[in-house]
């Protein structure tokens, strides 16, 4: 009996840990991007704009997502310490349910609608990458405070240039099948990126805003972008 009690209270033990260590990736307006994550029309909480209601009346489409990409650099808080310890780069897709809009429940309209946060998703996987190839090709602390705005900025247009696309070819175009297609891209460059998924850590610091690394704060001064 009384293994099976300290079996009991280490299984307890652990199980609480694991719960203890796992974040929060929304709060009461923002909904941030995680595997699995399905965003419903009761989602939808927020109230049409002029321009948003002009769009939906000239293309047919009665649902529109608010959403984008936040990110955030942290460095070491002892100005010693910053030519010895590594920058921390975060990137987050999020979902504003109180600027996005749906007119009608119909759940497709919405499904395409979150396609455009699959692609913030996409977008940020891709920076990821490209901070971590410039920091293992440095090796020195400083890098990502030198490359941040510039891979920052070569992000937000990427996600751009897919958004255009991506709404002339499904709204404007209206091709056939064009977003079963662009469902199917989506899903390929999503299984191919895997290990670049947004964490929930990620989502959390930026949801707080608050550094989550002890010992670190955010960068106030980084260098602009080199695009410029």
């Amino acid at each position: 009996m009384k293994e099976l009690f300290s079996i009991f209270l280490i299984y307890f033990t652990i199980s609480n840990c694991i719960a203890q260590s796992k974040y929060p990736t929304r709060d009461s307006i923002h909904i941030f991007w995680q595997p699995e994550l399905i965003i419903t029309v009761q989602d939808y909480k927020g109230a049409s704009s002029e321009h948003v209601a002009e769009l939906m009346e000239k293309h047919q489409f009665s649902a529109s997502a608010s959403v984008g990409i936040w990110s955030v650099l942290d460095y070491s808080k002892n100005k010693r310490e910053r030519s010895r310890q590594y920058e921390k780069a975060y990137f987050a897709p999020a979902f504003d349910r109180t600027t996005s809009f749906v007119k009608t429940d119909d759940s497709i309209q919405v499904k395409m609608q979150n396609t455009f946060l699959d692609i913030c998703e996409i977008c940020a996987r891709w920076a990821r990458k490209e901070l971590k190839m410039v920091q293992d090709s440095m090796k020195a602390p400083g890098a990502l405070t030198i490359m941040y705005m510039t891979i920052k900025d070569r992000t937000e247009q990427m996600k751009n240039g897919m958004f255009r696309a991506y709404f002339k070819d499904v709204f404007i175009d209206r091709k056939p099948n064009a977003f079963v297609e662009w469902q199917n891209l989506i899903r390929k460059r999503l299984d191919t990126t895997k290990h670049w998924a947004t964490t929930p850590e990620e989502c959390y610091r930026l949801m707080t805003g608050k550094p989550i690394e002890k010992g670190y704060v955010m960068a106030p001064m980084v260098v602009g972008s080199l695009n410029n």
